[in-house]
C-alpha cells in the first residue's frame, strides 16, 4: 500500500512539473511574439539590461533584492533612450543608431552600478542596524538577569556543578543543613 501511495505520489509530481513546464512554455512563447512585435525596443532592452542578466546569472538564490535594485536602475537608464524610439521613428535601424552612441550605453549600465553601490551601501546600513539592535537586545537580557540573580541567588545562573542526577556537587553548608533537618 505504501509502495502505491508513493508511485501515486510519483505521477501526481509528475503531472504538477508538466502543467507547471506547459505554464512556462506558454508564457515564453508569448514573451517571445511580443519581443518580436516591439523588436526595436527588444533590441535597446537586451542590449541596455546585460548588467541586470549578469547580476541574474551570477547571483545566489537568497539575492533576489541585489538582482532587483540593479534591475531597476538599469531600467531607469535604458528608459530616456526608450522615449525617442516610442515616440519619433520606430525602427531597428533607430535602436541601432541609439546603441551606437556610446554616451547611451554608458548612462545605461552606469545606472546599473549605481544599483550595485545602493544594494552595496544598503547592507551595511541593515547590517549596521541589525548589529546595534541585538547588541541593545543582549544588554537587556544580561540586566534581567542581574536582577534574577539579586532576586533569586546565585544558583539560578547556571555556574554550579552539577552531578549526574542535575543536583549540585558542593551545595552551600546552610541548605546542607536544612536538607538534614
Amino acid at each position: 500500500m505504501e509502495t502505491e501511495s508513493a508511485s501515486q505520489k510519483d505521477e501526481n509530481a509528475a503531472a504538477g512539473g508538466k502543467k507547471k513546464l506547459g505554464a512556462i512554455s506558454l508564457v515564453g512563447f508569448f514573451v517571445a511574439m511580443v519581443a518580436v512585435l516591439v523588436l526595436p525596443t527588444t533590441v535597446v532592452l537586451v542590449i541596455g539590461m546585460l548588467p541586470t542578466m549578469a547580476a541574474m546569472i551570477g547571483s545566489s538564490a537568497g539575492k533576489g533584492s541585489k538582482v532587483l535594485t540593479i534591475g531597476m536602475m538599469n531600467l531607469a537608464g535604458c528608459f530616456p533612450f526608450l522615449l525617442p524610439l516610442w515616440t519619433s521613428d520606430h525602427s531597428v535601424g533607430h535602436a541601432l543608431s541609439i546603441l551606437m552612441d556610446i554616451r547611451s550605453i554608458i548612462v545605461m549600465y552606469c545606472a546599473a552600478g549605481i544599483g550595485y553601490l545602493i544594494d552595496w551601501a544598503m547592507a551595511g546600513i541593515v547590517n549596521t542596524i541589525m548589529v546595534q539592535r541585538a547588541t541593545g537586545r543582549l544588554d537587556d537580557v544580561r540586566k534581567r538577569q542581574a536582577k534574577l540573580v539579586e532576586r533569586w541567588g546565585s544558583e539560578v545562573t547556571g555556574d554550579l556543578p552539577l552531578d549526574s542526577s542535575g543536583f549540585a556537587v558542593n551545595p552551600k553548608p546552610a541548605e546542607a543543613g536544612e536538607a538534614s533537618e
